[in-house]
Order: structure tokens, then sequence, then C-alpha cells
């Protein structure tokens, strides 16, 4: 190769040491353009017509990512590599996803055919055929002068949950684990197949780069993940993630996990079990201080006890050189928040300092705090129930709290078979048996899957009590609307809101996903909604909230309805400067802040 990148071979270096948990490694997700002088004239190709052009011509795209590494910076460890992603978990898409080009990323819907059975066909697939196009036409445009990255396919879990929805896959690990699991398998075979006909494309050698984080390595390499697993338990993931995760690592020489958010950290002590896997990288998550602040030293530091090396993201300038002195100056990658050149000169001199002192005067690891984080919550479950609850309904609260549906039918027909109330049996055991539910979940002792297998099997109950509540106006202690606003498609989070506000006595009308302003208004006015609840996980579709107040304003309603928001980017400040009634974090604490706006709490 002949690249743009001036100090190729020593980066090369810096990241053989790395992998091999030794020395530094300064680079910088994605690049920047401003001040740089081009290194080669290399022009602009024309304004993409629409979206599909955008991410999905394969001729358009080399032209646009011949420009964008053209002129962007390659100082320090930066590399020269075209992005090619289709999205997160673009394999997702080849096993049969829906694509669709969004603004600033590629959403990937569920399969419209979705069968347990997963397969792939190579010679009848659209997506597979789009992938190989454009990874094509980037390696024949670059020429040499920079990498062709690997997209990022990602594997496992977070494949399954895109083409098949994510609810379901969390139910599946407690309805049918085996077919879980042998899909697992499937996805993981059919994995290795892809990776390693795009490899062969994109190879230089045997060298490599990948888009995400853009890295590099000697052979094959891989960034491997599952974001899924924040809502799943350490026995789960070391059933369901960590086999076929170490499957990866044994296949492909050169790991890389991405570890995604504080409520993945207690699933750290099965990832540095897998003794193949060579790196971890930390995303703190929305809400939290980035990877250069003090609050992730120790996170590091274990990482780095267990004999991974680490990759600390969007660290700035200030916060370099403090991290390097508190967590040493082996085995670390650095994706750094650069915005110029001035910056990665100044973050070069730093570095420096570091590889010219001796690489063994690590920070020593303080092996009484390893063992201290790796204490887990393990504290037992255990159900409280008032002594003065009938023994024959007491089952129905036990069957709600561990998610059993049959049982929860059965108890509550032979209910209405002795002529129990409904409101006795909604409220002094359905809503009791959700709100223990719940409190475990706040408390971290129920993880999402057990959460929707009890809403799941509560709802199975109530509608047996529907019939008997027709007409009847205390049936219900309110009525919600709720969707998740207009650009974003993410759905779990408020599906849970849902399931626990119906659980508990609302009568809940569920919208959907990517709703525009005038849907909520008119749902609320034909459902007369007490409540209108709006979530959003994405920082540029959570200021779409105030579009929706605004429009309810407008429709002269906002004095009939209160107004909810959450998700992950809202935070109080947020629900107050755009006019919201309430906010929460969680589906637990969203019952008792709906409740405490219509004064039933």
């Amino acid at each position: 190769m002949n690249t743009w990148k001036k100090n190729m071979e020593e980066t090369k270096q810096h990241y053989i040491d790395w992998w091999n948990h030794k020395g530094i490694v300064l680079n910088m997700w994605e690049h920047f353009q401003e001040g740089v002088t081009p290194h080669a004239d290399v022009p602009a190709p024309a304004p993409p017509k629409d979206l599909n052009q955008k991410w999905f011509d394969p001729e358009w795209r080399a032209a646009y990512l011949d420009w964008y590494v053209a002129h962007s910076s390659l100082l320090a460890d930066m590399l020269p590599v075209a992005n090619t992603q289709l999205g997160p978990g673009s394999l997702a898409a080849i096993l049969g996803g829906v694509f669709e080009g969004g603004e600033d990323t590629i959403w990937i819907h569920p399969n419209p055919n979705y069968t347990d059975d997963i397969k792939f066909d190579p010679d009848n697939n659209a997506a597979w055929k789009l992938h190989k196009d454009l990874l094509r036409a980037c390696k024949e445009k670059a020429q040499g002068h920079y990498y062709v990255g690997m997209p990022d396919l990602m594997e496992g879990l977070d494949v399954l949950a895109a083409i098949k929805g994510t609810d379901k896959v969390l139910l599946d690990t407690v309805m049918q684990p085996e077919v879980l699991e042998h899909q697992m398998q499937q996805i993981n075979d059919i994995y290795f197949q892809v990776f390693d006909e795009l490899y062969d494309i994109i190879r230089e050698g045997d060298e490599m780069a990948f888009c995400y984080f853009s890295s590099w390595a000697p052979g094959k390499m891989t960034k491997i993940q599952s974001d899924i697993s924040t809502m799943i338990s350490e026995e789960d993931y070391r059933r369901f993630v960590q086999p076929f995760i170490r499957e990866q690592c044994q296949k492909i020489d050169y790991t890389l996990y991405h570890l995604d958010g504080v409520g993945a950290m207690r699933h750290l002590p099965a990832l540095l079990e897998i003794e193949e896997l060579n790196a971890i990288q930390w995303t703190p998550g929305v809400g939290e201080p980035q990877g250069g602040s003090p609050k992730w030293y120790d996170l590091y530091k274990r990482i780095l006890a267990g004999g991974k090396s680490i990759l600390a993201s969007w660290v700035t300038v200030d916060e370099l050189k403090p991290l390097l002195d508190n967590i040493g100056a082996d085995g670390v990658h650095l994706e750094m928040d650069f915005h110029n050149e001035r910056e990665v000169e100044q973050a070069m001199r730093i570095v420096e300092e570091y590889r010219s002192s001796s690489s063994s005067t690590t920070s020593k690891t303080n092996t009484e705090q390893v063992k201290e984080q790796q204490t887990m919550q393990d504290e037992t479950i255990h159900v409280q129930a008032s002594q003065q609850e009938d023994e024959e309904l007491k089952p129905l609260f036990d069957a709600i709290v561990a998610g059993k549906l049959e049982p929860a039918v059965e108890v509550t027909k032979k209910a209405i078979e002795k002529g129990v109330p409904p409101q006795v049996i909604i409220n002094n055991y359905m809503i009791k048996a959700m709100g223990e539910i719940g409190q475990r979940f706040q408390d971290g002792k129920a993880f999402v899957p057990q959460l929707l297998m009890a809403g799941r099997a509560m709802k199975g109950a109530l509608e047996l009590l529907k019939p008997l509540l027709q007409g009847n106006a205390s049936a219900t202690i309110g009525r919600v609307v709720i969707g998740t606003v207009k650009g974003d498609l993410h759905d779990i989070g408020k599906n849970l809101v849902a399931s626990m506000l119906e659980g508990c006595g609302f009568e809940v009308i569920n919208i959907g996903i990517d709703v525009p302003a005038e849907k909520f208004v008119q749902a609320v006015e034909e459902n007369h909604a007490d409540i209108l609840c709006m979530s959003a996980l994405l920082t540029t579709t959570m200021t779409y909230m105030k579009d929706v107040i605004d429009a309810v304003k407008a429709a002269g309603i906002r004095d009939k309805v209160k107004i909810m928001v959450g998700g992950a980017p809202v935070n109080q400040a947020f629900a107050d400067e755009i006019g919201a009634d309430g906010y929460s974090d969680n589906a637990n604490s969203a019952v008792q802040v709906a409740k405490h706006l219509i004064g039933a709490a």
C-alpha cells in the first residue's frame, strides 16, 4: 500500500503493541477536515439526490468516502479508512431485516417474514449484494491510499433482536431457551461465512481495518458486542452470549468487545473469563461522563488487571494526562475528542512522554479494589405479601411476579367463578404484583425479560376481567396515550412503561413508534386521555417532544391532559424546559409519577 498517511508504519507498530497489551494508540473515531491540507486533489461528489443514494448507492458512497479520507487529518494514529458501515448490525439486513436510510444513520427494521429457522441465501439477497458492491467500489476507488473498513455487522442477540424484535428475544430467554441457543449458533455460523467473504474483499495482504472505532490489525479483527445484555441477568449472559463471543474470539485473530452502558458492567467478569478476547472498549452511555472521566479509572484498571487492553472513547486533551497517570501507559487505546490539528499535536506531546518512559511502570493493581468491584448484587429475592390476602388468590400474585401466564389465567378464572369482584382481583393482586416486579427491576433484582413476562401474565389474566368491567367508571384509575416520537424507532422502553401502567390500573393506548405530533393530538382527543406519555432514545429526536407539546397547545387541549416524558437522553431539566408536567427515568417510577399527576398517588 501507498497510503496517504505518512507515519502508517509507526501507527501499525503502535497497534501491534496494543493488541499485545503494551503501549499507547492515539486515535480518533471518524475524522475532522477543518484546517487540514488535503492529501490529494479529490473532488467532492454532487450532493446525494436523496437518502437512498446517500447510503445505498455504492458508486456515490465510494466517491464521497474517497473525498472524505483525502481531506481528513491523519496525524498521530488516526487511520486512513473508508467507513462503509451500513447501519449498526447490518448482518440483520442480510438475514432479512429491512433497510431504511435516515439523516444520520441507517435503521434496520424487523424482518416481516421472520421464522425461527434462520437461513442465509447468498444467491438471492439484495442486502448481501449491497455489502459486497459497496466494498468493491470503495476498494477500487481507494487505489491503496487507504483501507476499506469492515462494516459493523454485529452478531448474536443484538442481530436477532433487530430481525425478530427485542421483546420477543427477551421473552425467548425464558420461554424457549433451547431454541434461542440454536438461533445463536445459526447466527454465529452465518457471521463467519459473511465475515470471511467480506474480509477477502477489503484486506491488504492479511491486514484490515474496521469501521467501528476506526481500528487496525495485522490480521482478521472484529468488534463484538451484546448491547441487549443490559436487559438480562448474568446467568442468561453466560448462557446466551458468552459461548458465542468465545467462539468468535477463537476464530478471529484480534477481537475488541464493545461494552456499552453502566447496565452492562455487571457482565465484565464473564468477559474477563474469555481468555482469547484481546481488548474491551467502554462506552459510558447517555447522561454519563465520557471515557476520560476519573469515574472510569477503576473500571479500566480492572480490565487491564484481567489481561485485556482497553479502548477509552471521547477523551479530551485535558483528561489525557490524568488518565494515563492513573491507569498507566500499557495496553491503552485512546479515541480522542479532537477538533483541530493543534489539539492533536498537543496530545501527541503528552503521549510521547509516556512512550519515552519505561512501559513497565504502569499503575499498580489494587487487588482488594478489584475484588470489591467484582462483587455483584446477589441479594435473594423474596415476595412480600400481606398476611390478610386471600390464600386462594395469592397464587395470582405469585404467578404474575414469576411471569407464568397459564397459572395466572387459571386462578383468575376460578376467582370469577366464585364471584370475586374484578376490582378486588385487579387492585389487591394484579396491581400489587406488577408493583413488586417493578420494584425488583428498579433494585436490579429482576431484568427486562422478567418484567416482560410479568406483563404478559398480567395481561392474559386481565383479558378475562375486561368484559366484567365494561361500563364501570372505576375500572381504571386513568387513561394514558403513549408513543415514541417522530424519527425514533425505539420501542422497548416505551413498551415497558406501558405494561407497568396497565398492570397498575391505567388504561393504556399505545400508539407505537415514529409518531408525529398530529397523531399524538388525535389520540388524546379521541380517547379523552388523562395523560400523554412520550418516549425518545436519541438526542436528535428528543427535541421533537417540544413540537408535540406545542401541537397540544394549538389544539386547545393542553389544560385537559398531563404530559410525561422519558427515555435515555431525557432528564428533569429538559422536561421542565419544554413544559412537560412529569418525567421518569424508569418504568417503575413512571407509575408513581402518573398517579401523582392525576391525584391517584
